[in-house]
C-alpha cells in the first residue's frame, strides 16, 4: 500500500474454525510441550537482573556445531558396523552382568610410540577396519541393551555398530607426563564423550577415540557399557581388534556368549554370606558423591613392595603383592578419611572365575563379567590401631571364600534381592588388571606403553595396572580419588609405611599423647543436662588462641612443657574432662569419668605470627595442621571429650589450639576451664573459681511441660538435614569497626536507637545472608540466638562456677520477601523480641522439649545461628606469655552459625570480628549488601572490602 497498491497481493483470511478441536475431542498424539510438572502454574515472567542479548550464527559457525553432533544425529555417521551382515536377535546378559553396581561406563585409554617400521600406515583407518570385522564376531557389542521383565537386561543385537572418533592431537606423548600414568590431561578431549552416548540402555555399548599424536605415536581410548564385559573380557575383544589389524582373518580365541552359566539357580538359592552386598545406613547412595575431589597415582616398585613385606608378621609372609598392597591402601585410605572409630570399613577384592577352578566353570572364550566381589570388613578404629597384619588376615581369608557354591549365591542374590547395589558406604574396591593383558594389544606398532583404567572411580574403586618405570622396574600403578583434604593424609601414612612405621607425622609433631589428671580421681558416671543433651550440640568444635613472644619468658620456659603440666593440674578439679561420653537409654548422655585423659599434641610450625596474616583474623591457613585431627579422636562417643595442640613458631610466639565436644561446655564454660589452667600455668595450686558439676540445674521437669513455644526447634521440610550440606564453600571474616557500627545506628529508627551492638550487627547479617543466598521470597529465614543465662536473672539460675551449656536458642523468623523488602528496624525489631523470650520458664521449656522430642536438633532449613563470644574472656587467658592477641573459633560452621570475637585492629580500635561461611558465589552478593548498608543503603558495590581471604 506504501508503494501505490490498492489491495494485498495475499488477501487475509480468517477460517479459525479449521484449527479447532474435533467433536469430541480426541488426544490421539502425546505432548510433551504441555505435561504437567511440578511448578508448571508458575508465572513466565519469574526473575530479576535478566540480561538481554542477541547472537549470529554465521554458515562456519553452524559447521563447527555440525561437528559436535554424535553421528547417530549427523549425516556423517562414524558409527562403525559389523563388516557383514550378523543375526537380529536377543541375548540375556548373565544375573553377574546385571546387577546395579555394573550400570556405568567404565574409561581405558592405552598409549602407542612411533614406529618407523610402519611409517606411512595410518592408525586411525587401520585399526576402524579391524573393528568393523572383529564385530562380525563380537557382533553383541554392535547392539543396544534393552530392559525386560523385573529389568532384566538383554541385548538387542541390531547391528547399529559402535561409536568410533577420529581425532588429531597437537602433543607429543612426553607432554602426558613422565611416569605416563594417571590422571593425564585432557581426558575429555582424549575420550569425547559424544552427547546422548553415554546411558547405560539404548546407547553404542562401546566408544572407542584414536588420536594420532604429532610425535607420530598414538593414543587408543574406550569406553566400556561394563554390564557387558570384565577387563579379562574386554582384553579378549581387544586382542581380536589387534590381531585382524595385524591381518588376521578371524579371532585366535573365537568369542563365546554362554552367559547362562553364571545364572542364578532355579529356584534361586542364597547359601553364602555376602558382605559386600549388606545393607547399611546409605548404602542406597549414589556411587559418585562429594566434589573437591583429587586424582593421584602411586608407583610400587619392586623395593617398595620388598618394605611393605618386612611389616607383615612371618606367618603371612607368602601373601601376595595384590594382598599386600591393598591392605596397605586400606589402611592409609581410613586413616586420610577420618571417619568415625566406630564406623565400618569395606574393602572389596574383584576376583576373577576364569582361572579360578579346575575344571574351569567358564568356558575359554567367555568374555562376559566374570568376577565377584569378596568383601573384608573391619572398624576404622580397629584398622587405623592395629599392625598391617590384622587387614591382610583380613583381606586373605575374604579372598579364600571364593568357591563355586560362591558363585551360584552370589547369582542368586543378585536375582532374589531386585539386582542390588554393592554396599556402598565405607568401601573401597580393588580390582587387579595386571593380569588382564591390555599392554600387550598390539595393532601394528608394538605394546602399548601404558594400558590400563583411564583414572579410578572417585572416591570409591582403584585399579592395579603394571607398569614399567624408567629404571626398568616392573611396578604396579594404583591410580586414586579422595577428597582434597584427605590426600596429603593419604600420602603421608603411605610414605610412613615404606620408611617401615604404620603413621609417620611431620618430624615437627611429636606423636599424641593422653595427659591424665596429675593425682587419682573419681571413677563414676556424670549425667549431662538436658539442655547439653540435645542434638545439635553432638560436634567438636574448634578454638584457636595466638600469643606474641614475650621477652620476660625467656630462657627455661617452654609454653608446652608449662601448659602440659598445667592442664594435668587442673584435670584433678575438671575431671570429668579426663573421661568418656557414653549413651544411656533414651541416648541419654552421661560422662563415665574413667580418668584417660584428654588428647595433647606438641607441635613446632616453621612460621612467624606475621605469615598468619594481616590482620590476624579467621580463616587461618593450614588449620589442620595447627589442629590436627588425631584419627579415631573426632567421634561423639568413647572419644577424647578435649584435644588441645600447643605449637611453638620460629618468631618466638606460640598457638594454642583447642577442639571441644560441645556437650560438655559452652564458650563461657570452656573460658573457665581454660582460665584455670593459666592460672596453674602461672603458679597456682588451685582454681580462683571452683568448677561446679550440678547439671541437673538444667534438667526438664518431672513430667515434661513444654511452656513455650519453641521457634528454633520447628520442624520443617528437610529439618532433619545434616548440618554440614553443601561443597564449594568460602570461609571469609569481616572487622566490625566502632564507625561501621555507628554508621549501622544511622538506619535504626528512633524507637530502637538503644539497641545493642549485638542486635544491630545481627540484624545487619540476618539480612544481607538472606539476600545473598537469593532463597524462594516466600521461604522461611531464621536467625538462632544463643543467649547465655549465667547473668541472666536474679538470682542467678546457675551456680558460679557452672561449666556445662548454659544457654538458650532464641529464634526470630520472617520470610526471605521480607527480610530483602523492609528496613533494617524490621529485623532488628525481630531479634529483639527473640532475645527478650529468654526466661526461666523459657529454659525449663526448652529441657522438657529435648526429653519430650526425642533430643531434637534444632531447625537447619533457612537458619544461621550466632553466638556472642565477646564476654566469654578467651583473650584474656594468660598462661605467663600475656594475653591472646586472637582468641575464638577457628573458622565458622559452614552455611550454619558465626562466631562474635572481640578483636584489636591495628589503630588500636576495639572492634568485633565476625567469621562466615558461603557457598561461592554467595559471597560477592553478601560482600556488596554489607557495604551497601554500611555507606548508608541496602544495596551498594563498596569498593573497599574488607574480606580476609580464605586459605582453608
Amino acid at each position: 500500500m506504501a508503494r501505490g497498491a490498492n489491495a494485498p497481493s495475499v488477501p487475509p483470511v480468517w477460517e479459525r474454525h479449521v484449527l479447532n478441536a474435533t467433536n469430541p475431542p480426541r488426544v490421539t498424539c502425546r505432548h510433551r510441550a504441555y505435561e504437567e510438572v511440578a511448578g508448571s502454574t508458575s508465572s513466565i515472567l519469574t526473575h530479576d537482573h535478566l540480561v538481554h542479548r542477541s547472537f549470529f550464527f554465521s554458515p562456519s559457525d553452524i559447521t563447527a556445531l555440525r561437528r559436535l553432533v554424535p553421528p547417530h544425529l549427523s549425516h556423517c555417521s562414524k558409527l562403525i558396523k559389523p563388516a557383514k551382515p550378523t543375526p537380529h536377535e536377543f541375548k540375556l546378559l548373565s544375573d553377574i552382568d546385571d546387577q546395579e553396581g555394573l550400570r556405568f561406563h567404565i574409561p581405558v585409554i592405552q598409549f602407542y610410540r612411533h614406529n618407523p617400521s610402519v611409517q606411512g600406515k595410518d592408525p586411525v583407518k587401520i585399526i576402524r577396519e579391524a573393528i568393523a570385522k572383529t564385530l562380525v564376531f563380537y557382533y553383541p557389542f554392535a547392539g543396544r541393551l534393552r530392559e525386560g521383565d523385573n529389568r532384566k537386561l538383554m541385548v538387542e543385537c541390531t547391528g547399529e555398530g559402535i561409536l568410533f572418533i577420529e581425532a588429531d592431537a597437537d602433543v607429543t606423548l612426553e607432554q602426558f607426563g613422565d611416569p605416563l600414568q594417571p590422571p593425564f590431561p585432557c581426558l575429555e578431549e582424549l575420550l569425547f564423550d559424544v552427547p546422548g552416548s553415554s546411558g547405560v540402555l539404548n546407547c553404542p555399548l562401546l566408544l572407542i577415540q584414536v588420536s594420532r599424536l604429532k610425535c607420530g605415536g598414538f593414543l587408543f581410548a574406550l569406553r566400556l557399557n561394563h554390564t557387558m564385559s570384565d577387563g579379562p573380557g574386554l582384553e579378549q575383544f581387544m586382542a581380536a581388534v589387534a590381531e585382524i589389524a595385524r591381518g588376521a582373518n578371524a579371532p585366535s580365541v573365537p568369542p563365546v556368549w554362554e552367559r547362562h552359566v553364571l545364572n542364578a539357580t532355579e529356584p534361586p538359592r542364597v547359601t553364602c554370606r555376602h558382605r559386600a552386598y549388606e545393607e547399611v545406613a546409605g548404602s542406597t547412595s549414589s556411587i559418585l558423591t562429594h566434589d573437591h575431589l583429587v586424582h593421584r597415582s602411586f608407583f610400587f616398585s619392586p623395593s617398595d613392595i620388598t618394605a611393605l613385606r618386612r611389616l607383615v608378621p612371618p606367618h603371612l609372609s607368602h601373601c601376595s603383592s595384590f594382598e599386600i598392597i591393598t591392605a596397605c591402601l586400606w589402611i592409609c585410605r581410613t586413616i586420610a578419611l577420618q571417619p568415625d572409630p566406630n564406623e565400618e570399613m569395606r574393602i572389596i577384592c574383584l576376583v576373577n572365575a576364569r582361572e579360578k577352578f579346575n575344571p574351569p566353570v567358564l568356558p575359554r572364550g567367555y568374555y562376559g563379567n566374570g568376577f565377584f566381589l569378596l568383601a573384608a570388613v573391619a572398624t576404622a578404629g580397629e584398622l587405623s590401631r592395629k599392625p598391617i597384619g590384622y587387614a591382610l588376615e583380613l583381606v586373605r581369608k575374604a579372598k579364600a571364600d571364593m568357591t563355586e557354591e560362591y558363585l551360584r549365591s552370589t547369582a542368586s542374590l543378585i536375582v532374589s534381592k531386585g539386582r542390588p547395589l554393592f554396599t556402598v558406604p565405607g568401601t573401597y574396591i580393588v580390582s587387579d588388571l595386571r593380569r588382564a593383558g591390555l599392554e600387550k594389544v598390539d595393532f601394528g606398532w608394538g605394546n602399548a606403553i601404558y594400558a590400563g583404567t583411564a583414572k579410578a572411580i572417585p572416591e570409591l574403586a582403584s585399579f592395579y595396572i603394571p607398569f614399567t618405570n624408567k629404571k626398568g622396574e616392573d611396578g604396579i600403578v594404583v591410580p586414586f580419588c579422595l577428597p582434597s583434604p584427605a590426600v596429603e593424609r593419604f600420602y603421608k601414612e603411605l610414605e610412613g609405611m615404606l620408611k617401615g612405621q604404620l603413621n609417620q607425622e611431620d618430624d615437627k609433631k611429636r606423636e599424641p599423647e593422653l595427659i591424665k589428671p596429675a593425682k587419682p580421681t573419681p571413677h563414676e558416671f556424670k549425667l549431662l543436662s538436658d539442655i547439653d543433651d540435645q542434638e545439635g550440640l553432638r560436634f567438636h568444635i574448634p578454638l584457636i588462641l595466638f600469643y606474641r613472644h614475650n621477652p620476660s619468658m625467656q630462657g627455661n620456659k617452654d609454653p608446652v612443657k608449662v601448659i602440659r603440666e598445667a592442664i594435668a593440674k587442673t584435670l584433678v578439679f575438671y575431671y570429668p574432662f579426663a573421661g568418656r561420653l557414653r549413651e544411656g537409654h533414651n541416648r541419654k548422655l552421661m560422662v563415665e569419668c574413667t580418668g584417660e585423659g584428654i588428647l595433647f599434641i606438641e607441635a613446632d610450625a616453621d612460621v612467624t605470627l606475621e605469615q598468619f596474616g594481616d590482620p590476624l583474623q579467621p580463616p587461618f591457613p593450614c588449620l589442620e595442621e595447627l589442629l590436627f585431627d588425631v584419627p579415631g579422636s573426632s567421634g561423639v562417643l568413647n572419644c577424647p571429650l578435649l584435644l588441645i595442640q600447643v605449637s611453638r613458631l620460629k618468631c618466638g610466639g606460640f598457638l594454642f589450639a583447642l577442639r571441644l565436644n560441645h556437650t560438655m561446655s559452652d564458650g563461657p564454660g570452656l573460658e573457665q576451664f581454660m582460665a584455670a589452667v593459666a592460672e596453674m600455668a602461672r603458679g597456682a595450686n588451685a582454681p580462683a573459681v571452683p568448677p561446679v558439676w550440678e547439671r541437673h540445674v538444667l534438667n526438664a521437669t518431672d513430667p515434661p511441660r513444654v511452656t513455650c513455644r519453641h521457634r528454633a526447634y520447628e520442624e520443617v521440610a528437610g529439618s532433619t538435614s545434616s548440618i554440614l550440606t553443601h561443597d564449594h564453600l568460602v570461609h571469609r571474616s569481616f572487622f566490625f569497626s566502632p564507625s561501621d557500627i555507628t554508621a549501622l545506628r544511622r538506619l535504626v529508627p528512633p524507637h530502637l536507637s538503644h539497641c545493642s551492638s549485638f542486635e544491630i550487627i545481627t540484624a545487619c547479617l540476618w539480612i544481607c545472608r538472606t539476600i545473598a543466598l537469593q532463597p524462594d521470597p516466600n521461604e522461611e529465614m531464621r536467625i538462632i540466638c544463643l543467649v547465655n543465662a549465667r547473668e541472666k536473672f536474679n538470682p542467678p539460675l546457675l551456680p558460679r562456677g557452672y561449666y556445662g551449656n548454659g544457654f538458650g536458642l532464641l529464634a526470630a523468623v520472617a520470610t526471605a520477601g521480607e527480610l530483602s523488602r523492609k528496613p533494617i528496624g524490621y529485623a532488628l525489631e525481630l531479634v529483639r523480641k527473640a532475645k527478650a523470650d529468654m526466661t526461666e520458664e523459657y529454659l525449663r521449656s526448652t529441657a522438657s522439649l529435648m526429653v519430650s522430642k526425642g533430643r531434637p536438633l534444632f531447625t537447619v532449613p533457612g537458619t544461621y545461628i550466632v553466638s556472642d563470644l565477646r564476654r566469654a574472656g578467651l583473650e584474656k587467658v594468660d598462661f605467663g606469655w600475656g594475653n591472646a592477641i586472637y582468641a575464638g573459633t577457628a573458622k565458622a560452621i559452614p552455611e550454619l552459625a558465626s562466631f562474635y570475637s572481640p578483636f584489636t585492629n591495628k589503630k588500636g580500635e576495639d572492634g568485633i570480628v565476625v567469621p562466615f561461611c558461603l557457598p561461592s558465589p554467595a559471597v560477592e552478593r553478601f560482600y556488596k549488601e554489607l557495604e551497601g548498608m554500611l555507606k548508608g543503603q541496602l544495596v551498594s558495590g563498596g569498593a573497599n572490602s574488607k574480606l580476609i581471604v580464605s586459605s582453608l
